[in-house]
């Protein structure tokens, strides 16, 4: 399988201008002297690999593929005694006799009100008769609740799962296991999950609301990270089966009758892109934050000066690793990186301005608006931007129901506000209501990415003020979770990586200063007041604050080069691909026309691996202008 994202030529287009790094803030740099670096970044999947450190501080990688194998040992059978059973019914010699004898009556029991009482008799009645009993729940005439025992039909059998000892039902009510997804956005990849596992037999997205992570993760790469599933009664054998199709056909193909076997799944790559191993029982969901980092392995393809066409490569190693080594020792600007503010026309930052404000008619403008008039036509682009460009039109035309219809359903915020808007009774002096109707989390996402840009720009300002490398007076700095203003002599013994900078929001309190005094001002430039951002009507909006670190410094990162001739080599090995050998890596060649650069480092939760490659390659990087300039690399060497 190819995991590059190439695209056949009649499919690309240039496409009206998108966010920029500029329009959210991202101006400054800790080493402003650095040469702009030509680097492709992503061209294959496989190029960005990350995987989770989990609070021990363990790389989380697949080391195996292999199904789980003696993940529980039942306890010891606890044998029960008939006359357990006389608290719950009148005669329990009854019951014996029912046990011994076909041609016995069924035997009820006393009113049980109590729930964990009916539960201890069926218990005691699989204990006691395995599958010669079956109790059943039933009503009294008075409508208090019973069990009623009868015999077991001659062609019943008893469901293992039945059995209270059983893995089914005894085992942990969680089970986490290692992912490694390909392509996939976090949510994306629980949905998939959920589907395969049959969490919800109609699809709903809530139903990967049984499944959690420790934090999201990249899409256009191949991450590995652990997941935790209420499993209910499946047991890890049963959930690594389901998600590797096992006894599933092969292909939709027509006449096709192959099932899919485990010898299949351990030799080839997982479907949809996603792999589970390492299957565990355990106790509790994981948490939102049960991680202390990221590790990344990141492939840099054709790497050379930006106002060189080939590269002087003894020279160009010798500098590349000397930046490295300085980025490790001063870090980087901790901006928030593209990710945060979407990819398309509209940054998801002007849309949380305009919740901010109260003003929910031009989010919902924001959330609908179609690209600038002069994006070319292009009767050849994919099916889903066809698709949206008619969306977009019927939206102009006021046919909210007929665009509702045309969106691909990716585009969640277009149909959330959409479905609303063509409801009957539907008023288009409700913006609120049409804003309201998407989901809670895309709509916080707005107005996170707006404290996100806030501090983007404070940072940028601060540094064009005063630099990168040291704190200043009127610096806040954090020590033991409480924050203080910098004096001069402070700011002496003060480190750059103690500095913190304000996100907006009720809890930012800045004592009088040059900080404080840019923090309201650029507030006040977007209509806004240190106030106004704690008392929105809608109280999921009243921004509570935070403080960030300005600096972040990489840690174990190392840099290494590779020289390679096919442009589309895979450069670097997935833990599946190495597991399955299915890939050859190039090998080492000093004649090879093209250049490689590999960096490997870890970074801290919701620091950003594509703003520290900023640092060093001083161009965008943003995923469209990397794909731009796979595309230029693509049409020079087919005109070549």
């Amino acid at each position: 399988m190819q995991d590059s994202d190439a695209r056949p030529a009649k499919r690309a287009r240039t496409d009206a201008p998108r966010v920029s790094e500029r329009d959210v803030g991202l101006l400054e740099y800790i080493h402003p002297d650095w040469r702009p670096l030509h680097a492709i970044l992503k061209q294959r999947y496989t190029d960005f690999l990350v995987h989770e450190i989990d609070l021990a501080g363990h790389v989380t990688r697949l080391t195996s593929l292999a199904p789980p194998t003696d993940l529980f040992a039942p306890a010891a059978a606890v044998p029960g005694h008939w006359d357990d059973l006389a608290p719950y019914f009148d005669a329990v010699d009854a019951l014996q006799a029912l046990a011994a004898h076909a041609d016995a009556p069924p035997v009820d029991s006393r009113p049980l009100p109590d729930k964990a009482d009916r539960t201890r008799v069926h218990q005691l009645i699989r204990e006691l008769a395995g599958a010669t009993l079956q109790s059943e729940a039933a009503t009294r005439g008075d409508g208090s609740p019973m069990i009623r025992v009868a015999r077991r039909a001659a062609d019943a059998r008893a469901r293992p799962r039945d059995d209270p000892r059983s893995e089914a039902v005894a085992a942990p009510p969680y089970i986490h296991f290692t992912l490694q997804k390909t392509n996939r956005d976090s949510q994306e990849a629980l949905q998939w999950l959920a589907r395969f596992l049959k969490l919800d037999s109609r699809g709903r997205a809530s139903a990967a609301n049984q499944l959690s992570v420790a934090g999201t993760k990249d899409k256009r790469a191949v991450t590995v990270q652990r997941v935790a599933l209420q499993r209910g009664r499946r047991t890890a054998m049963d959930v690594w089966n389901m998600v590797n199709h096992i006894g599933q056909p092969v292909s939709s193909a027509r006449g096709e009758t192959r099932r899919r076997t485990r010898e299949l799944a351990l030799t080839t790559r997982a479907e949809r892109g996603l792999r589970i191993a390492h299957l565990a029982y355990a106790s509790a969901p994981l948490q939102l934050g049960d991680l202390s980092g990221n590790q990344f392995t990141i492939t840099l393809r054709d790497v050379r000066w930006a106002d060189e066409s080939a590269a002087d490569v003894p020279s160009l190693t010798a500098t590349l690793t000397q930046q490295v080594a300085q980025m490790q020792e001063h870090g980087f600007l901790n901006y928030f990186g593209m990710q945060r503010f979407g990819t398309g026309h509209v940054s998801t930052h002007a849309v949380g301005l305009a919740v901010l404000r109260g003003d929910y008619a031009e989010a919902v403008r924001l959330v609908l608006q179609a690209p600038p008039d002069d994006a070319p036509a292009d009767d050849d682009a994919p099916p889903a931007v066809v698709a949206v460009r008619a969306a977009q039109a019927a939206v102009a035309a006021g046919k909210y129901r007929d665009a509702y219809r045309l969106y691909p359903k990716t585009c969640v915020a277009e149909r959330a506000v959409l479905e609303k808007m063509s409801a009957p009774h539907w008023s288009p002096n409700d913006a609120l209501g049409a804003f309201q109707n998407i989901p809670r989390s895309l709509r916080l996402m707005y107005v996170h990415a707006y404290q996100s840009y806030l501090w983007n720009r404070l940072v940028s300002e601060r540094v064009r003020r005063h630099g990168a490398r040291a704190p200043v007076a009127g610096d806040m700095v954090e020590s033991d979770g409480t924050h203080r203003v910098l004096t001069a002599d402070d700011a002496a013994r003060a480190s750059i990586e103690e500095v913190v900078m304000p996100m907006p929001g009720a809890e930012v309190h800045l004592p009088e200063g040059w900080l404080s005094d840019m923090y309201t001002a650029m507030l006040q430039a977007d209509g806004l007041t240190p106030l106004s951002l704690a008392s929105s009507r809608q109280p999921e909006y009243r921004l509570k604050g935070a403080f960030r670190r300005m600096v972040q410094k990489p840690t174990g990162m190392t840099c290494s080069f590779l020289r390679y001739d096919d442009p589309d080599a895979p450069l670097c090995a997935t833990d599946e691909d190495a597991l399955l050998d299915a890939e050859a890596l190039p090998a080492p060649s000093d004649a090879a026309p093209y250049l490689a650069l590999q960096l490997v480092f870890q970074l801290p939760p919701s620091s950003y691996a594509t703003v520290l490659l900023r640092e060093l390659l001083r161009t965008d990087t943003s995923a469209h202008a990397h794909k731009a300039l796979t595309k230029q690399a693509q049409d020079a060497r087919a005109a070549a």
